[in-house]
């Protein structure tokens, strides 16, 4: 905490960031040519010159600022205004693509911000209408938006330290990337065999490759984007469903773990706390959605089939639907909103405030009811699987679920204040903030503008946690003394 003090009384250096910011611009370039390709392949030949100038121009402003010269290594802050930078401007790039096809700016710019921040909502219809190409460039960014730009860019372009740890996520814990070129690619092979694997198994099971793809892209980045309109309705059976449904889970576990269980055992994943967590939260609401189903007259059968998928769906954060969520109940809705806003691992794809705060929570409302019983010069330490939580980790839970609740808040008023029901306005706000993407049906082309930007500001806050933006905002970060060079 001290060291981290110490880097925000710093103010960034311009070199640093321009520098840095060039290497992204290649990488990005690079995650671009894939698109190009798609869209060759398929005669969407516009699309493609679109593309083409986009990783021009990349590849051109890209090679320009990494002339710059830089000594020293970069500071924290430094690295989490280069994550800001670059969500904001992959958006604004892969956005323009879109427009060629004809689609109006301001949807473009909301697709391509729910596709980089792997939330799944979209304001343009039945994707079915529209080239595949489309479809593919939406899987694909919220593949590479779920870890692959940060993974790409630690494997080739950061040095060794604290900074690039904090690049990579800023909630990952500290032996998942430890700021290590090493470290960045074996993250990027977790991510890749789930990737290999979960495709695998979608072609052994007979589905179709293509369609396929596309739900393996978006399922282990927990985006939730289905290549019809109808997600799991639309497949051919549940067995389709579940392979997609336990990549979803595989992706909203801790990365790290993976790598943790292939040195010393699978034993790692059944020992693990916040495994144990995920998997009990989303048994409660199975469960709950379950009952709640069955009560309200749907027959046994289809509970059996809707309720484990919809409230994983919710759990994992990655948004397929097998059920329309504007027409579930009250009820159904408030438990999925429960089940969004919790959300998946720490150190995971997935989005949601995490459990393991959610249980650092319940810790401290524990530790406060056990201080009552005690004389009052006792002293009670706060304990998670047998270790102790260090007020830093507390201060941090707790500050990252009163902003999670507090954007939410303020968005769920916006939503208010234009007219629309209060339940449905909730869901959509904790949908985006949670980076979900299942909808109760208000994002849609006729959502009016202020709206959209609030969803998508929404789901840019949720997808960074929030941390990343206040430093981009605190006046510290641009103005005062700046740390020398050596």
């Amino acid at each position: 905490m001290t060291q981290l003090r110490q880097e925000l009384f710093f103010a960034v250096r311009w070199p640093f960031i321009a520098r840095y910011f060039g290497q992204f611009c290649l990488v990005i370039a690079v995650l671009n040519l894939v698109t190009l390709a798609a869209a060759l392949l398929e005669g969407q030949f516009l699309i493609a010159v679109a593309y083409a100038l986009i990783v021009l121009g990349l590849i051109a402003g890209g090679w320009l600022l990494t002339r710059i010269k830089v000594k020293g290594r970069m500071q924290m802050n430094e690295a989490m205004v280069l994550v800001v930078l670059v969500f904001l401007a992959v958006p604004l790039v892969t956005a323009l693509p879109l427009t060629v096809s004809g689609i109006a700016f301001a949807d473009a710019l909301f697709e391509t911000i729910s596709a980089a921040t792997t939330t799944g909502l979209s304001t343009l219809g039945p994707v079915e209408q529209r080239p595949m190409t489309f479809a593919f460039a939406r899987a694909w960014m919220q593949w590479y938006g779920g870890l692959g730009i940060v993974v790409f860019s630690l494997a080739l372009i950061v040095r060794p330290g604290m900074s690039a740890r904090r690049l990579s996520s800023p909630d990952l814990p500290d032996d998942l990337a430890g700021g290590t070129r090493a470290h960045a690619r074996r993250v990027l092979l977790v991510y890749g065999l789930l990737t290999l694997g979960s495709f695998l198994f979608w072609v052994l099971l007979g589905g179709q490759p293509l369609s396929g793809l596309l739900y393996t892209l978006s399922a282990v980045s927990t985006g939730g984007f289905a290549p019809t309109a109808g997600s799991f309705a639309d497949l051919p059976g549940l067995r389709l469903a579940w392979l997609v449904t336990v990549a979803t889970l595989a992706g909203a576990l801790p990365l790290a773990l993976y790598h943790r269980a292939g040195r010393r055992g699978w034993r790692e994943f059944t020992q693990n706390l916040e495994v144990r967590a995920l998997l009990a939260a989303a048994l409660v609401i199975i469960l709950a959605f379950g009952t709640n189903l069955w009560l309200r007259g749907m027959d046994l059968s289809a509970v059996l089939r809707h309720a484990p998928l919809m409230a994983l769906s919710a759990q994992t954060t990655s948004g397929f639907s097998s059920l329309d969520p504007g027409g579930l109940d009250a009820a159904s809705k408030a438990i999925l909103i429960l089940a969004m806003a919790t959300g998946g691992s720490v150190g995971s794809t997935a989005g949601g405030f995490k459990i393991l705060r959610l249980l650092i929570l319940f810790g401290l409302f524990y530790r406060c009811l056990k201080t009552l019983s005690v004389p009052p010069d006792a002293v009670v330490d706060q304990r998670l699987d047998k270790r102790k939580v260090e007020a830093k980790e507390i201060q941090d839970a707790l500050m990252i679920i009163l902003m999670f609740v507090g954007v939410v808040f303020f968005s769920w008023f916006m939503f208010l204040a234009y007219g629309y029901p209060a339940l449905d306005a909730l869901f959509e706000v904790v949908s985006a903030t949670g980076t979900v993407g299942l909808s109760s049906g208000l994002t849609q082309a006729a959502l009016p503008i202020p709206l959209k930007l609030t969803l998508c500001v929404d789901m840019l806050l949720g997808r960074l946690e929030f941390v990343a933006w206040l430093v981009f905002f605190y006046h510290r970060t641009w103005f005062g003394r700046k740390r020398g060079s050596s």
